[in-house]
């Protein structure tokens, strides 16, 4: 039966699904799955490609009122039908018609709320891009299977209004999840968008960007599932970015503590509220190569961490915004409070901070909007100057040795040590 069956959730990334062939390499990966009557998957699907990108550009070029926006819009529109076309190759599939109107949908979410301030405008804009994304491979793992319902993430995963950056209602979400989706799992799997909340009166939020591992996370602790499975492009979790460092090694295990260190220093492969809700009910994670599934990848939870290895992890585009307080006041508590305050109200992380007697620095990840609304609060108190354009390296359990090979990042801005953790700011 079914029903008393572990339930599975899987998370596949844009990358995963960038044309009609990676679109049937994820049917390959979760054949199995599918057809076994024993197992309850469900799965979370981020937008195509690079959509959300395309996404924020069409936001960002309608707000300037730049035409362009039109053509961008075309090209978006473009990309999905000959995606959608290669998977069906019969036009008159219903899918087609389910695109065309959400395309329309997304031309009445850009000119509704020109209005409104633009976080809220984002989310109801870049919120397509997992809506169109999960239409089309919930309907081709339909073809294929016949047993999978597409879900609308929105009605499941409540939020508050902190646009951009959604807070979960994680008793309202849960009860919803339970009574409405597990029932579903005993009969098909089913296939939902990531990144994405609803708010009670029916409004559209995010959950930060790249934020569908959380959703997973989401889902699989309101189902008590029994895993996640991250689905990525990397054979797994390694410790540097291959990219940048020539020689990596891959972590067979992590421990939840060690890996929410990792996202909060930057590391890519997962997003950084994750781990919380699993680790919470012991939930294991598992990291895994799409191109390579029959590896094992990296699981995380409740364990050691192995091997025992220095972490690299690079984090681009920060910005080092120092405060000097007029009149040569010393940088007291209350206004270390008040400049906290003020970038937890702006939803700017806060990756590295500096103090001494008169001046407070904090590397933030770069944002021009925010980073202009936080000068001009604090204008009046405040000589605020901002750098840009730097990077943040972190060295986990570093050691002399592996210092000497970060010699050449850059010129330094800000280098600190704590415990086994090495971090500096560079501009290049």
């Amino acid at each position: 039966m079914r029903s008393s069956s572990p339930i599975k959730v899987f998370k596949f990334g844009g990358a995963s699904v960038r044309d009609a062939s990676a679109v049937r390499n994820v049917v390959r990966v979760i054949e199995g799955y599918a057809k076994d009557p024993r197992c309850r998957l469900l799965v979370v699907v981020s937008a195509m490609g690079k959509s959300t990108n395309a996404l924020e550009d069409i936001l960002n070029a309608y707000r300037k009122n730049d035409k362009i926006y039109e053509k961008m819009l075309e090209e978006l529109e473009s990309f999905h039908y000959h995606i959608t076309k290669d998977l069906f190759e019969d036009d008159t599939h219903e899918v087609f018609d389910w695109l065309k109107k959400r395309f329309f949908d997304l031309r009445q979410a850009l000119i509704n709320n020109l209005e409104v301030e633009y976080e809220q405008h984002y989310d109801q804009v870049i919120s397509f891009g997992e809506l169109l994304s999960t239409i089309i491979v919930a309907a081709y793992c339909d073809k294929i299977y016949n047993n999978c319902k597409w879900i609308d993430a929105r009605r499941y995963i409540q939020t508050n209004t902190r646009w951009r950056e959604g807070k979960v209602d994680w008793k309202w979400s849960e009860q919803r999840i339970r009574a409405d989706v597990e029932p579903m799992l005993d009969s098909q799997f089913v296939i939902t968008q990531g990144f994405l909340g609803g708010t009670v009166g029916g409004q559209t939020t995010t959950l930060g960007r790249e934020g569908s591992d959380y959703t997973a996370a989401i889902f699989a602790y309101c189902l008590q599932a029994e895993s996640v499975t991250i689905w990525k492009d990397v054979p797994g979790i390694l410790n540097a970015d291959p990219k940048r460092i020539s020689s990596t090694s891959l972590f067979t295990h992590i421990s939840y503590t060690e890996a929410a260190e990792m996202t909060y220093y930057g590391a890519s492969v997962i997003h950084p509220k994750t781990i919380k809700p699993l680790a919470n009910r012991n939930i294991p994670l598992y990291v895994r190569s799409f191109i390579d599934f029959e590896k094992e990848g990296t699981a995380i939870g409740n364990f050691e961490t192995q091997p025992k290895l220095a972490t690299t992890i690079f984090k681009k585009n920060q910005s080092l915004i120092t405060f000097l307080p007029r009149n040569l006041a010393s940088v007291n508590e209350t206004n270390l409070y008040r400049i906290f305050d003020e970038l937890s109200r702006l939803n700017l992380k806060i990756n590295l901070v500096q103090s001494s007697a008169t001046s407070f620095s904090v590397c933030t990840d770069s944002d021009e909007r925010k980073i202009n609304r936080l000068i001009n609060h604090f204008a009046h108190d405040f000589e605020i100057t901002v750098r840009d354009h730097l990077e943040l390296v972190t060295i986990k359990h570093y050691n002399s040795a592996i210092l000497l090979n970060f010699s050449n990042l850059g010129n330094a801005v800000i280098e600190q040590k704590s415990g086994d953790t090495y971090q500096i700011v560079v501009s290049k």
